[in-house]
This record gives C-alpha cells, structure tokens and sequence, in this order.
C-alpha cells in the first residue's frame, strides 16, 4: 500500500489495526508522528516500514479474547530500540535484532525516541511446522549474527520500498521470506530437536507429517530441517513407510477424500479441498488422487450427495 502518515496518537492506534490487529495506545508524545508503508507477499504473508516516535502498545487481554488472531508478528528494529514484554518474558530489542510476538497473548511493546522497525506478519503454519512450540519461540532475542537475519532484512526492505508487487513476483518473495524466516527461528532456538534412537526419530517425523501436512509449504525438506537431520537420513529413516514426500502426499490425499466425503464440506469447491489438504495445485491433486484411489474427486463427491428413491 502507499505510505500512510499519521500525526496523533489516536490515528496511530487505528492504522496499526487496520495494518496488523487491534493495539492499544498507552502512551505517545503530544507531537507524534508515525508511519507506515506495507506490503503483501502472499496469503496470510506481508511486511511493513514501520517508523514512530516514542509510544507504548498494548495488546490487552480483552483484545486477545475479542479479536483473536491466528498470524504471527516477526518484529525486525532496523534503527532505535524496543522493548517487549509478553507475560512473564521481556526483551529488549536493539537495531539489527528480532523477535517474535504472539497475539494471542497479551503483550506490550514500549517504542524509544525515533523507531524504525520492519515488521514481518507470518502465518501461525510457518512456525508450526519447525516441530519447536510457539511458546518456546515466542520474545527469543534473535540477533543480528545470524545470516538469515541480514538476508531477510534485505529482502523485505527491497519488498516494501517497490510499492505493490507484481502478484507472480510477490508469491516468489513470500516463499523466500518464509524460508529465511523458519531458517532465523530454527537457528535461535535452545537446541535442536533430536531424539535418542533412530525410532523415536521416525516417530517424531511421522507425528510432524500427520500434524503439517494440510499445510502446503511443508515439505521433506522442512521436515528434515525440523528435525535436524539430511532429507537423505530422513528418507533411510522412513524407507518402510515409503518415505517423507510419499507420507505427505497419501496424508493429504487421506485428508481431501475424508473432506470430499463429508456433508459438511458441500459448499467447497474441488481447488478448495485441495488447498485445505496440503495439496498447491488442482491439477496436481487431481492427478494424484485419480492415481491413488482409481476415481476422479468429482467422483467421491457424487457418491454421497446421490438420493436414493424410496
């Protein structure tokens, strides 16, 4: 969108919940000034410049509660300092380091003189899929060491300061952008998830498969990186099972029958249930489920909404 300027406090409250979700204003200097400047890359995907004097935000608990939302907010500070707290952590964000705030739990975010923050809105299933809980994730101090962080940076600076993308252009963005960003999270945790025995290692992955794979960026890739381990080691590890890209693609197809096959799914279209199970394309949906099951969607569908004569 084009840059919206915004000269009072009250102003400032509205604009950053028309642009992420709803925050409440504490504190601001009697003459503010803030700005921002976002673009969307993708489905449940944007970045914003965000630029402000100093002022205090508050998602309360009653916004929490009335004005759920399921993204979550990648705070990057490209110049002054912040400071977050979100119940019983707090961390105080200097130029070049991030963090990661989870809106549905109250936080405040305490902005010094002249902030100038990137602020990156992910959806909740890029982090899902890292196997490590969003509450372990949530106020880390990622700092500006790490490579991703410079990259994505980058990447979303370049993002926001070219107005609108061209929607081709923007998808190809958004998945680099979320890439960099599992890639920031998964480097910046306690450790990584491993298991004690190759068992324990499959039956991790098998759980993190049967839990992400409606969502459509997950991958055997993603699920190796999760884990810690070559997507070749993943492959050896899940052999008797056919393999992660095999176990992903008979989960979705399980997912999107069980959907065509239910009543309660009537008003989705065919592209739909294929999104909802994982699956990029229709096309590629199709041609699997015909492989799979040896009949077309359209075709499951028609089975139950047949009425039988009396």
């Amino acid at each position: 969108m084009a840059l919206l300027s915004i000269a009072d406090g009250d102003g400032w409250a509205e604009a950053v919940g028309r642009s992420f979700y709803p925050l409440a204003l504490e504190r601001a200097n009697t003459r503010f000034t803030a700005s921002i400047r976002q673009t969307a890359l993708g489905p449940g995907l944007s970045v914003a410049e965000v630029s402000c004097d100093a002022n205090d935000l508050h998602r309360t608990r009653r916004m929490v509660r009335d004005a759920p939302n399921d993204d979550l907010l990648l705070l990057v500070q490209l110049a002054g300092e912040s400071v977050v707290t979100q119940r019983d952590r707090q961390v105080r964000v200097r130029a070049g380091c991030a963090t990661l705030c989870d809106p549905l739990v109250e936080y405040k975010v305490t902005s010094g003189d002249a902030s100038h923050q990137l602020v990156i809105m992910l959806p909740r299933a890029t982090v899902r899929s890292l196997a490590f809980p969003v509450a372990e994730l949530r106020l880390q101090l990622l700092e500006p060491r790490s490579l991703s962080l410079r990259a994505l940076t980058a990447i979303c600076e370049e993002a926001v300061s070219q107005g609108e993308v061209d929607p081709i252009e923007a998808e190809s963005i958004g998945s680099v952008v979320t890439d960099l960003a599992r890639s920031l999270l998964v480097a910046h945790t306690r450790g990584p998830v491993r298991s004690h025995s190759r068992e324990e290692l499959a039956a991790h992955a098998r759980t993190l498969i049967r839990d992400n794979h409606a969502d459509p960026t997950v991958t055997a890739s993603a699920i190796a990186a999760a884990l810690d381990v070559t997507l070749r080691s993943l492959t050896a590890l899940l052999h008797d099972d056919g393999g992660p890209s095999a176990m992903l693609r008979s989960a979705r197809l399980r997912t999107a029958r069980g959907m065509l096959a239910d009543v309660a799914s009537d008003s989705l279209t065919i592209a739909q249930i294929a999104a909802r199970s994982g699956f990029a394309d229709q096309t590629t949906f199709i041609r699997a489920f015909k492989r799979e099951f040896g009949v077309l969607p359209s075709e499951i569908r028609e089975q139950h909404t047949l009425v039988v004569p009396g």
